[in-house]
C-alpha cells in the first residue's frame, strides 16, 4: 500500500471514529435527558421521526437558553462522558464484504479531502 494511501485511510479512520463518538455520546444524552427516546413506543416512522426532532428542539432550547442541567453537565464537565444508555440496544455492527464502488469513491474522497486538509 503506497504510503499515500496509508496516511489517507488513517485520517479517515480517526475522523470517522472521532466523529461515531460524537454521535454516541449525543444520542446517550438524549435518551439519558428524554427517557421516551429509549424506548419509543410503537408509533409510524414518521411520528418517531417527530419525537425525535422534538426531542433535540427542546436539547437545543435548553443549551441556548443557559439553563443549568444537570445531564448536561455533567457532560460539560467531562468531553468523554459517554452515558450507558448510548449502547443498550444497539445492534451489533456488521463488516460488509462487498461494497458497492460508488460508496468506495465517496469515502475516498472524503479521505483525500480530509488528508489535503492537513
Amino acid at each position: 500500500m503506497p504510503h499515500h494511501h496509508k496516511g489517507m485511510e488513517e485520517t479517515f479512520n480517526y475522523a470517522h471514529s472521532s466523529l461515531r463518538n460524537v454521535v454516541e455520546r449525543s444520542i446517550g444524552v438524549l435518551k439519558m435527558k428524554w427517557r421516551m427516546l429509549k424506548e419509543i413506543p410503537c408509533y409510524a416512522p414518521q411520528k418517531q421521526s417527530e419525537i425525535i426532532q422534538a426531542a433535540c428542539a427542546l436539547h437545543n432550547f435548553v443549551r441556548n437558553s443557559g439553563l443549568r442541567d444537570r445531564h448536561f453537565g455533567r457532560c460539560d464537565r467531562d468531553e468523554n462522558f459517554v452515558p450507558h444508555l448510548a449502547f443498550e440496544d444497539q445492534p451489533e455492527t456488521e463488516e460488509v464484504e462487498d461494497e458497492p464502488d460508488s460508496m468506495n469513491v465517496f469515502r475516498d474522497s472524503i479521505a483525500l479531502a480530509l488528508f489535503n486538509r492537513n
